[in-house]
């Protein structure tokens, strides 16, 4: 009879078997794993390289999103700070020259951020794009980095610009209890970010800035920079010169 028969389960049409509890889970994780390595494949591989220049008041959180978006795309989050710092701990003549300034209470030279960012952003892994977070300051580290670009075949870079009134930045940065944060020094260098910022979102083109509203969480301003790179990559804005 049929309903004794032992193989009674091998008989099911294979639709059923694909269709139950176990084999579903199976098929989900196996889909979510090939979606995930096809998505790594396509930012590290197949994606254009890309260059950001990540731009934002004191407390806007570009050293977060700078983190994550070099996670997400596989391209290296360069902060002209932290290379100064590596900098100094070397016996170099480099080294010796920031010192110097450092100590005086001058900013760091073109000559100087120039020689430092040239150095790093042509180490293999930047071969297909970077984030500078710090860098260019100046028109002169501009044309600089525009010309590094063209000679190492690499597009002009978007600017990430993280918006916000300075009301909410006040809030964050005296939340953080760091020693440089009091009100005097914050109040200074949201003045002196108002002052270097006019420079540089006048000297690259409209349609190379990506405007992100930076008094969302975390994670609201991540995807709201995913959208925009998205939307540059389907423009096909990444091109090489």
């Amino acid at each position: 009879m049929l309903c004794g028969n032992p193989n009674i389960e091998a008989s099911k049409p294979p639709e059923l078997v694909a269709t139950s509890p176990y084999n579903r889970t199976m098929l989900t994780r196996v889909v979510s794993f090939l979606t995930l390595t096809l998505g790594l494949l396509a930012q590290s591989r197949l994606a254009p390289p890309m260059v950001f220049v990540i731009l934002g008041p004191p407390g806007s959180g570009k050293s977060t999103q700078s983190r994550l978006l070099g996670k997400n795309y596989k391209i290296p989050p360069i902060d002209l700070t932290r290379l100064v710092q590596t900098e100094m701990g070397k016996k170099s003549p480099l080294a010796q020259a920031l010192k110097v300034s450092l100590a005086s209470g001058d900013l760091i030279d073109d000559d100087a951020a120039n020689e430092l960012m040239k150095t790093r952003v042509l180490q293999q892994d930047a071969g297909r794009g970077f984030i500078l977070d710090g860098y260019p300051r100046t028109e002169a580290q501009a044309k600089f980095l525009d010309a590094v670009l063209k000679d190492n075949g690499l597009p002009s870079p978007k600017v990430i610009l993280l918006e916000s009134p300075d009301e909410p930045l006040r809030k964050r940065l005296l939340k953080r209890h760091q020693a440089d944060d009091s009100p005097q020094v914050i109040e200074q260098r949201l003045a002196e970010y108002r002052e270097d910022s006019k420079f540089l979102t006048a000297w690259y083109k409209a349609e190379n800035v990506m405007r992100v509203d930076a008094t969302q969480s975390v994670e609201q301003v991540a995807a709201q920079i995913d959208a925009l790179i998205a939307d540059a990559l389907a423009k096909k804005a990444f091109s090489t010169r």
